[in-house]
């Protein structure tokens, strides 16, 4: 089990996880971090990000666009280099230099486990991108998934709220078994039980915890036996999950990491992994896999928005207002106390404490499937545009069908169309999964 930034002890991981390598082609992408803007591309095969905003008339950088491994500005075409250098600008006087103030900041960028990680915290000389952050500093990975015999399912989602709800949220086991009854992945009813905990030290760089169902017999879905499960919050943005089995050549895990997008916002990256994976799960598109994580957070964002409408009205920390229980909420009162002695944010709330920016929370954002997860997600945008594109020819054929059948095609034409129609139907049906909340 990966201890808690066991490399730099003493303080949270500072890398920020922005996407899977999978969703990204080489840009520029915006993302935000904070509330901070970056723009992320890959050029010669390196990842880069600079300061997502024009030095020359504060355009924003990421909706530029990539020219022999320049990012140049949309806007009057300034382009810059590795490291932030400014290498050209078009209205500059021949006789003229490139201005000092025309460099941008640029940041460190690391690729690791198939993840894109960025340092916000530490800006790079601009000169050939050395680092000024201290590289020796690694993100938080997981040691299993370097395994070639692991397999992940990796999810990627934009969610409405700050970050500290969401890492509550994933940290929470009690809720499983309830909130997500009977979906494929989540829990049943049935086995909601007193929960067992042993909580290690809190530390600034996070805490773990082993746990047990008190009661319940131990084994996975796949009826492999199990001889615990164990948990780590490694600080500030990954809860790690892991299943200990009888037969120690198994392997199976959660890495739920998630990312600081502003006061209202953050991104989850979300990875199942395990080195036995069925027949089934290895035949399943992404895309499908995609649709139940979706509906497992769509749940979960009803409660969390609400949770977090009532908490910031109230405008008192959880001390006040909830009743925890310790066969229950072990997990999430750590988190939340870990908040409060390392790592309340301004808009943030810890346990005995509640930071008074909180409570100036913007109005509930609709959730909205298509730009939460379909438009950052490679494998539903293509099987979204695929469905797309196979409306109107369906729409045509059943048409024609139709017409050929009323002009005396007879019982064939006139079951093909309907049959075609069916098609066109279900298309929609399918298609409305990649839009918004699916049944």
């Amino acid at each position: 089990m990966d201890e808690p930034n066991a490399t730099h002890p003493g303080s949270p991981n500072p890398w920020v996880p922005m996407a899977f390598v999978q969703d990204l082609d080489d840009g520029p992408h915006r993302v935000t971090v904070d509330e901070r803007s970056f723009a992320l591309f890959r050029a010669d095969g390196r990842w880069q990000a600079l300061l997502d905003r024009c030095p020359h008339r504060a355009a924003r950088l990421s909706d530029g666009v990539l020219h022999d491994g320049r990012l140049e500005c949309l806007y009057h075409g300034w382009q810059f280099g590795h490291g932030g250098t400014c290498l050209h600008i078009p209205q500059l006087l021949a006789e003229q230099s490139i201005p000092a103030r025309a460099h941008v900041s640029a940041y460190p960028v690391r690729e690791a486990q198939g993840i894109v990680w960025l340092r916000p915290d530490a800006a790079e000389a601009v000169d050939d991108g050395a680092a000024a952050a201290d590289d020796d500093v690694a993100p938080p990975l997981v040691d299993a998934l370097d395994d070639e015999a692991t397999r992940s399912i990796d999810f990627m989602i934009d969610l409405p709220y700050e970050q500290s709800f969401l890492i509550e949220n994933v940290i929470d086991i009690a809720h499983i078994h309830v909130a997500h009854h009977g979906v494929r992945g989540g829990g049943h009813r049935d086995l909601a039980a007193p929960l067992e905990f042993e909580v290690s030290e809190r530390r600034p760089e996070g805490f773990s915890a082993s746990f047990r169902s008190v009661g319940l017999a131990l084994d996975d879905a796949g009826g492999a036996a199990l001889r615990g499960a164990r948990v780590a919050f490694v600080a500030p943005n990954l809860v790690h999950y892991e299943s200990l089995y009888e037969d120690p050549t198994l392997r199976s895990g959660l890495a739920l990491y998630s990312a600081p997008r502003g006061r209202d916002r953050c991104r989850l990256l979300y990875r199942a992994y395990n080195n036995f994976p069925r027949l089934r799960d290895r035949l399943r598109p992404r895309w499908l896999e995609h649709w139940t994580q979706c509906t497992i957070l769509e749940q979960d964002m009803d409660v969390v928005q609400g949770q977090v409408d009532e908490m910031l009205r109230a405008g008192r920390p959880p001390r006040e207002l909830w009743l925890p229980l310790k066969s229950s909420d072990a997990l999430v009162i750590a988190y939340r106390r870990w908040l409060d002695e390392h790592g309340l944010g301004a808009a943030q709330i810890g346990f005995d404490r509640l930071q008074p920016a909180a409570a100036a929370r913007p109005p509930t954002v609709p959730f909205d499937r298509l730009s939460m997860h379909t438009e950052i997600c490679t494998s539903c945008t293509r099987a979204h545009r695929r469905l797309l594109a196979a409306r109107a020819p369906l729409s045509f054929a059943a048409f024609t069908l139709l017409a050929v059948a009323a002009a005396g095609g007879g019982v064939p034409a006139a079951a093909t169309a309907l049959a075609v129609a069916a098609g066109r139907i279900g298309i929609d049906r399918l298609e409305r999964r990649f839009r918004g909340r699916g049944t």
